[in-house]
């Protein structure tokens, strides 16, 4: 019988989760649900960085796993933060070995170690630097900070990769001391993470190529402390289509450039606009300034409201980006799968059943992977065809509850159910939401487009307004208002007139909704109602008089 495989996602909390973190997380989700019965799924939450670990992103990243549909198995959470007692212990008994030792350095002389190995053009390798008993006991009395360095094995370190091949890792010349306790008595990644997937178990650990030479850092302490070496796959790294990697400051990018446009045209100071913003003066400028800083969440969508940049105008990078935007999870973990691996047959369109089904490492490749968000979309437009009514609603429902201020919340489920039925064919939910929320504005508080007023009723002196008078008293004489009904109404008028139905439905578009973009316009009217209709009519009639 084959040894149980356990995979495990081992994120740090510190804002809501990257899409490569989800990619990772799905790859070691899908391989553990392969192996059925045989497979388990740990979740672990590596917040050994005090400063930048904090609650509400460990429940942001929950959230968006929840939401992705990746359970996890393990009933209790693992959190590095409440595990030091572990970690000292095994780094106690690794000093009391020879293993480990306490370094002293400070910041400024390990800046001139490596300005020195510069000079000498040759890399910068840490070996343990012997210091007298004297000067030891000098720093203790001092209470001088130290940190804890592994003392490694100066070898050869090699092995077997399971997406990357063979021969992985780097030769003894390569081979440093590396810190496995900070100075502040908190372990380090390399350390935590060795000791928790020895204890939790864990088999094969799948993560991103960035952390390849840190696997020869986790073998060496595997080896002193007795553990299993688990399987490796280092994942191909996620790209933009033109080259670049696919980060978290490409969002920052983009509202940093629009802030530079609009204080440009605006002739206003950036400290303005941070007022506006309610953000502090010199954090603002300290951003526009330096690229490496990034906003958070709250501070984008702060930014965004007073320069006038959508949230559809930024790139998705977080999940939570995709879920706010209206994609549907299904499609995203569809797409995502196909980000470094093939399931053969050019099969593209998968269900979760169909991937836990055709899912190995072996179809995981070596090539950096482009996201294509035109493919995306497609995919997203192609799962919402293809979606039962219910599920859609479900879906909706989900939008809303993180879009607060879409009026389409005060919807219910059936009326939900008739806006997406309007919408069918949409990309994004998103897309539903801003063209059906003239359903839900108060008839005396619709905004009109000044644009929309002057083309499609003021225009060709007034025919859109008379246009809309007529059809005022038709539509108010109806004895059934539903589609068909209005539907039929308005078509007869058209024979009658000799008029094409653009320039009908297209002021009866603007009168109900403010622009000329809606829903089918029958339909809008159906669901508006009679006395909502006629209103909208009088009060757009009464914006351009005679």
């Amino acid at each position: 019988m084959a040894s149980a495989v356990v995979t495990r996602f081992a994120p740090s909390p510190t804002g809501y989760l990257h899409v490569g973190g989800a990619r990772t997380a799905l790859f070691s989700w899908l391989l553990a649900r392969h192996h059925g019965g045989d497979g388990r799924f740990l979740l672990r939450i590596e917040d050994t960085d005090l400063a930048r670990s904090t609650e509400q992103a460990t429940l942001q990243l929950l959230e968006d796993l929840r939401w992705l549909g990746l359970h996890w198995d393990n009933e209790q959470l693992v959190y590095q933060s409440k595990r030091s007692h572990v970690y000292n212990a095994i780094i106690d008994s690794l000093i009391s070995r020879g293993l480990a030792y306490k370094a002293y350095d400070t910041p400024g002389e390990l800046a001139e170690m490596r300005k020195a190995a510069e000079r000498e053009k040759r890399s910068f390798i840490y070996r343990r630097r012997e210091i007298g008993d004297e000067q030891l006991r000098r720093h203790e009395s001092e209470g001088r900070p130290h940190v804890v360095r592994f003392a490694t094995p100066v070898k050869d370190y090699r092995f077997d990769d399971a997406v990357l091949g063979p021969g992985q890792g780097v030769a003894a010349d390569q081979v440093q001391d590396f810190v496995i306790r900070k100075s502040d008595g908190m372990p380090t990644y390399h350390f935590a993470v060795v000791v928790d997937d020895a204890e939790m178990g864990v088999t094969h650990i799948l993560r991103g190529q960035e952390h390849l030479l840190n696997t020869v850092n986790h073998i060496a302490l595997q080896e002193a402390l007795s553990y299993p070496r688990p399987v490796y796959g280092h994942l191909p790294i996620i790209m933009n289509l033109d080259g670049s990697k696919m980060s978290k400051r490409d969002r920052d990018k983009k509202i940093r450039d629009a802030v530079k446009l609009y204080i440009s045209k605006s002739k206003k100071s950036p400290s303005d606009v941070a007022a506006a913003a309610s953000l502090g003066s010199s954090r603002l400028e300290g951003w526009i300034k330096d690229s490496k800083q990034q906003l958070d969440i709250s501070e984008q969508s702060a930014l965004t409201h007073v320069i006038g940049l959508k949230e559809s105008d930024l790139p998705e990078i977080l999940v939570h980006d995709f879920r706010k935007n209206g994609y549907l999870p299904e499609a995203l973990l569809n797409f995502l799968a196909l980000l470094g691996w093939n399931p053969g047959g050019d099969r593209e369109r998968m269900t979760m059943d169909e991937m836990v089904q055709l899912f190995s490492i072996a179809g995981i490749g070596k090539s950096n992977a482009k996201f294509d968000r035109a493919k995306l979309l497609a995919f997203n437009t192609e799962a919402a065809a293809a979606a039962t009514p219910q599920r859609l609603v479900a879906a909706m429902k989900d939008y809303l509850s993180i879009n607060p201020d879409s009026p389409l919340n005060r919807a219910s489920d059936e009326q939900l159910g008739k806006i997406l039925e309007m919408k069918k064919g949409f990309r994004l939910l998103r897309e539903v939401d801003e063209s059906a929320r003239f359903l839900f504005a108060a008839d005396d508080q619709l905004q009109y487009d000044a644009d929309a007023i002057e083309k499609v009723l003021r225009k060709n002196d007034r025919h859109g307004a008379t246009v809309l008078q007529d059809v005022r008293g038709i539509l108010s004489a109806l004895s059934d208002w539903s589609t068909p009904s209005i539907e039929h109404a308005i078509n007869t008028y058209v024979e009658q007139k000799q008029l094409g139905l653009g320039k009908v439905a297209q002021p009866l578009r603007v009168a109900v909704s403010g622009t000329t973009i809606s829903p089918p316009i029958f339909q809008s009217l159906e669901f508006l109602g009679r006395a909502s209709t006629l209103r909208r009519i009088d009060r757009c009639v009464a914006l351009v008089p005679d």
